[in-house]
């Protein structure tokens, strides 16, 4: 499977308002189509006041700039017929301000003012969230609630069961409507409030109980549903969370990548790769399948991460050539950049996706000014379909070598040779095979077997029966296949 991050807002307008929306989507699947992609992980499409959609205020809604939802039929019966599957991002920790459940408890309702957790004598209101010190409690109307990930986010009271049961209509309503599968938005902090201590703790257990009825619920209705669970911390609390869910975001892997091609050193990423992918080695069980990813909405954009394009087809390289599902934030086929000011100024990773080399145009999205990729500059569409030697042309080839070889998504991991230069894998499974080479840097020779597929990815020069590798390339060399050797 390579899934797709797609932010509506940015993506193609259908209605000509400069807004991206479900029928620009439903009118470039074939671009997606192009590029290899099977599956869209859609940002939530709900009502709600903020631009990127994280703060719902209706959850059985769409955004009225967005569409309808005979504009989302149309869109889920395209992708469908067209054999690609959309899950969608439900944000179901907290609530917007906005939303009827929080207005309602402002206004004295004693059902609804049990759906979230205020302040008592208990309460520090000074306590700082652990992360950029910010304040977790939040006056209005002379009352402090509980809002982790913000004043305009009311975090929801999941100790009460008719909260429970409210998410699960929740559930519910999106997959009659035909989504295909969830990701799930900040899993571990369902539970991360200790409301007897009345302090911030994470009460991981709870959190995994409450999933695990989530889960069960949802296969109950769709047993084919695809769950993605995103637990954004260290590798040993994401291992609390395996096989809880069908796929797992690998937060620390995508760092480890970034890490080791910044600091020129293959064997951090063997060390990496064992400690974060470690139930790929022999003798593990995979339970949850590792969700590999370089960046999302909530980071930096890799060109401006890494600072240079050969950089970056590395990093790309080494993602697609690992097992796990691989996924792409929207733009980075065009290697689009963007800084984040900080986790709660997103704008600048989420610019509009340039579809013409003049930054206009029809389905061109303008809610947003260029800040980061200035027109011009060839990280258009247009200019880079055009080009044989564009990145969005190196990411083609790249993923149509991965959909050659799906195989690998669920292969094991040895590690035949490392040094801080280069990198050796062995991935396997039962019938298949491939020698993987992370060469960082100097120039390596390797002697290839005739019988063997050779995909040499990068910075390679096949010589005979030699390949000669240089900084910054990858060889791949596939067992008992006959078939000629390609190249990116």
């Amino acid at each position: 499977m390579i899934c797709y991050e797609l932010f509506l807002r940015s993506f193609f307008d259908g209605n000509g308002d400069g807004i991206g929306d479900l029928e620009g989507l439903e009118h470039m699947l074939d671009y997606l189509i192009d590029l290899g992609v099977d599956c869209i992980w859609l940002l939530p499409i709900m009502s709600s006041p903020a631009f990127h959609g994280y703060t719902v205020s209706d959850f059985q809604s769409i955004n009225s700039l967005y569409g309808n939802f005979d504009d989302l039929n149309k869109l889920l019966s395209s992708a469908h017929s067209k054999g690609i599957k959309i899950i969608l991002d439900i944000p179901v920790n907290h609530v917007s301000v906005c939303h009827e459940w929080f207005v309602k408890a402002l206004q004295g309702e004693s059902k609804y003012q049990k759906y979230f957790t205020w302040s008592n004598d208990k309460t520090d209101i000074n306590e700082l969230r652990h992360w950029g010190n910010a304040r977790i409690w939040h006056s209005i109307d002379n009352k402090h609630f509980y809002g982790l990930f913000g004043p305009g986010s009311a975090d929801l009271n999941f100790e009460n069961p008719f909260v429970v049961d409210e998410i699960k209509k929740v559930f519910s309503f999106w997959l009659e409507k035909g989504f295909d599968g969830f990701r799930l938005d900040a899993a571990k902090h369902i539970f991360d409030y200790n409301t007897q201590k009345m302090k911030f703790e994470y009460q991981h257990e709870k959190n995994i109980a409450f999933w695990e009825d989530m889960r069960d619920y949802i296969l109950g209705i769709n047993k084919d549903a695809v769950i993605i669970s995103e637990v954004w911390d260290s590798p040993e609390i994401v291992k609390k969370y395996e096989g809880l869910f069908e796929i797992g975001f690998n937060f620390p892997f995508s760092y480890s990548i970034k890490d080791s091609v910044k600091n020129n050193d293959a064997s951090f990423l063997a060390d990496e790769m064992q400690k974060n992918l470690s139930s790929y080695f022999a003798d593990s069980q995979v339970v949850t399948k590792s969700g590999n990813f370089l960046t999302n909405h909530d980071m930096t954009r890799l060109y401006s991460e890494l600072g240079n394009i050969k950089d970056v087809r590395f990093a790309f390289s080494i993602l697609f050539t690992l097992p796990g599902i691989p996924f792409i934030y929207y733009g980075e086929e065009l290697a689009m950049q963007g800084k984040l000011k900080s986790v709660d100024f997103t704008e600048d990773s989420q610019e509009p996706m340039q579809w013409y080399e003049l930054g206009y145009g029809y389905g061109q999205t303008e809610w947003k000014g260029y800040k980061f990729n200035p027109v011009g500059t060839g990280r258009s569409v247009q200019a880079q379909l055009q080009d044989s030697n564009s990145f969005l042309s190196f990411m083609k080839q790249l993923i149509l070598f991965r959909k050659d070889n799906l195989w690998l998504e669920d292969s094991k991991i040895q590690i035949i040779a490392r040094s801080k230069k280069s990198l050796t894998l062995k991935l396997y499974c039962s019938k298949k095979e491939a020698l993987v080479i992370y060469n960082f840097s100097s120039v390596k020779k390797v002697l290839c077997e005739e019988n063997s597929k050779i995909f040499y990815i990068s910075n390679c020069q096949k010589k005979g029966k030699e390949v000669i590798m240089r900084p910054k390339s990858v060889l791949v060399i596939i067992k008992n296949h006959k078939t000629q050797p390609g190249s990116l």
